[in-house]
């Protein structure tokens, strides 16, 4: 059976993404400014507003992976699809991890020293760089990949119920983590993000029905995006500034409301985009599709241009606001820029060959 035809719009989602990613990186200095100045509040919003992004990242892998394999996937495929995905993921993340652990002690220590032993621990854990643990995350599902999907195939309950049963395995393991005992490295095990794996799953499987569904529902959906978000973000800014205490439980029913409905956004927004056929939409596709070297490259960048240029003094708001849109604006469109060049250059290679 033939391959379906690519999803062009996801590329834009993944722009959305990609954007959010360097955004959270790019403000997290700014959320320390003093709490009660308006510029701490903007930043602050616009970080956690932007933390729908990890998980709409793995909603995209679980939509790509079942749009593509559902309808032909046969076990036997199983060693193929591992050595295909875990080549292209593992060999890229060793080598950056390397990098930015030699990289980041030169930038911030000025020596280099090599211990083989930390390098290990770090490769396992995803923290050579502070966003390198996604990348432990999104193994665990492709390793997971070949039995779930072959799972669902057999089971049409399974199939039918992917979304709760997503839902329930993420609940019941922060329960255990919050309540009970906390599970090491909570945050880069897969049980971590089933809900959003799992419905983006369910939409590879069912994308027409649920992008129409989406279209007719986008009033209704759009209102849940906002009272989902900003009860997360308004919550956040409640506890900071001292007006309440509130149980955590709160903030994960809410962000996860937040990061199921903001793909029925993403999506119908993303078609629109394309079907305007405009110079922006042809970036934010390129864009997209330079997510994954952008998402290796920014931390560099931005990295570079704060020790090219240290932070303003904190009592200079305005020049601290300049500061850190520079840094947001320089480290996408960087990274972006030094994705393509890579990417055209393997181009000729190739082609030379």
């Amino acid at each position: 059976m033939l391959s379906k035809a690519k999803l062009s719009e996801i590329d834009i989602v993944r722009a959305i993404a990609i954007f959010a990613v360097v955004l959270i990186h790019g403000t997290s200095g700014a959320t320390q400014l003093p709490v009660g100045t308006g510029s701490q509040a903007i930043f602050f919003i616009l970080n956690k507003a932007s933390l729908f992004t990890v998980p709409l990242f793995i909603w995209i892998s679980g939509l790509v992976l079942f749009y593509s394999y559902y309808d032909r996937w046969e076990p036997r495929m199983a060693r193929g699809f591992w050595i295909k995905r875990l080549q292209k993921i593992l060999i890229p993340y060793v080598i950056w991890s390397i990098f930015y652990y030699v990289y980041n002690q030169f930038m911030f220590h000025g020596t280099i020293q090599f211990d083989v032993f930390h390098l290990i621990k770090l490769l396992l854990s995803g923290n050579a760089s502070y966003h390198l643990y996604y990348i432990v995350i999104i193994v665990q599902f492709y390793v997971l990949f070949p039995l779930i999907i072959s799972a669902v195939q057999r089971y049409a309950w399974l199939r039918h119920g992917l979304i709760p049963l997503g839902i329930g395995i993420q609940a019941a393991s922060y329960t255990c983590h919050h309540w009970i005992i906390p599970l090491p490295e909570y945050a880069t095990l897969f049980i971590s993000y089933t809900a959003t794996f799992c419905f983006g799953a369910y939409m590879g499987i069912h994308y027409p029905i649920m992008v129409t569904w989406a279209i007719r529902c986008k009033r209704w959906i759009g209102i849940a995006v906002y009272v989902a978000g900003g009860a997360y973000v308004g919550m956040l800014l409640l506890q900071q500034y001292g007006l309440a205490m509130i149980e955590n439980t709160w903030f994960e029913l809410t962000l996860l409301a937040y990061c199921l409905t903001i793909p029925l956004v993403c999506v119908p927004w993303a078609r629109n985009q394309l079907a305007r056929g405009s110079r922006f939409s042809a970036f934010l596709s390129a864009l997209g599709a330079a997510s994954f070297g952008i998402y290796l490259v920014h931390p560099a960048i931005l990295t570079l241009w704060d020790r090219v240029t240290p932070e303003p003094a904190p009592w200079r708001l305005w020049l601290y606001d300049v500061h850190t849109t520079a840094a947001v604006l320089i480290g996408l469109l960087g990274a972006l820029l030094l994705s393509r060049g890579y990417a055209l250059a393997v181009k000729k290679g190739s082609a030379r060959r």
